[in-house]
């Protein structure tokens, strides 16, 4: 069976409120991170896909890509996917100010490499700063960065995030990162060290309650109402025990 889409937003008013906040800061030079946390599956990706849709619809320059789950995690796999994304958007990082580091990008997307470029220095700090100018580039009133289940991500991701993070302040660039928070791993570190030094903030995405269930199965049907006994059961499924959040 797909799945399904819910056409509107439901129970997340005040969530939406607090990423609105963060884009307009953004859109006037206060950039920021925010990591949107929450169990598997209770809406962290609608939330971002929300976010991506309002900072489109004010022309923000958008890049999103994801962290897989993997016995052997590839190195900068989220950046890549965003970077790759931009490149196939005809982006070419050659305006002044980010052509310098077109070499380093280059050895991620293929098409920006050029003959000679195989000595480029390589390291977290190039690769964050390259992100963050591209992210500012003229032409655009803002920039988004969306990287989703960081809980995967591998070091290298992190390292260039977490430069990203510390450098964002002044920048017109929002960097809003998903991220489970039921288990421990190196994101949600990361996630830890962030907000121990006020660098980033959280939303910590809770699960709908009974009532907003009900009416997003309502939504979805395109009805007013949903028979009381299919009620109770959405009602049921929707809150089963959970263990605590990971420290």
């Amino acid at each position: 069976m797909e799945s399904m889409l819910c056409p509107v937003l439901i129970g997340r008013s005040a969530e939406m409120r607090a990423l609105t906040e963060q884009l307009d800061a953004a859109g006037q030079g206060k950039g920021g991170a925010v990591f949107v946390t929450g169990d598997p599956g209770v809406g962290k990706s609608r939330l971002a896909r929300e976010a991506i849709a309002l900072a489109a619809s004010r022309g923000y320059f958008v890049l999103t890509g994801r962290a897989t789950e993997s016995a052997v995690p590839v190195p900068f796999r989220p950046l890549t996917e965003a970077l790759m994304g931009a490149a196939r958007s005809g982006v070419v990082p050659d305006v002044p100010g980010l052509s310098d580091y077109r070499a380093a990008l280059g050895t991620l997307v293929p098409e920006w490499s050029r003959p000679g470029d195989g000595d480029a220095e390589v390291s977290p700090v190039i690769f964050g700063e390259a992100l963050l100018r591209m992210l500012s580039m003229p032409g655009w009133p803002g920039g988004l960065l969306v990287l989703e289940d960081l809980h995967w991500a591998d070091p290298e991701t992190l390292a260039i995030v977490e430069y990203l993070i510390d450098n964002i302040a002044s920048a017109s660039v929002l960097c809003l990162v998903t991220l489970r928070d039921t288990a421990p791993s190196a994101g949600l570190d990361l996630l830890h060290s962030v907000s121990a030094r006020r660098a980033g903030t959280r939303i910590r995405v809770q699960r709908l309650t009974p009532r907003a269930v009900t009416q997003m199965a309502a939504a979805c049907l395109e009805i007013a109402d949903v028979p009381r006994s299919v009620s109770r059961l959405l009602s049921r499924r929707s809150w089963p025990p959970r263990s605590p959040p990971a420290s």
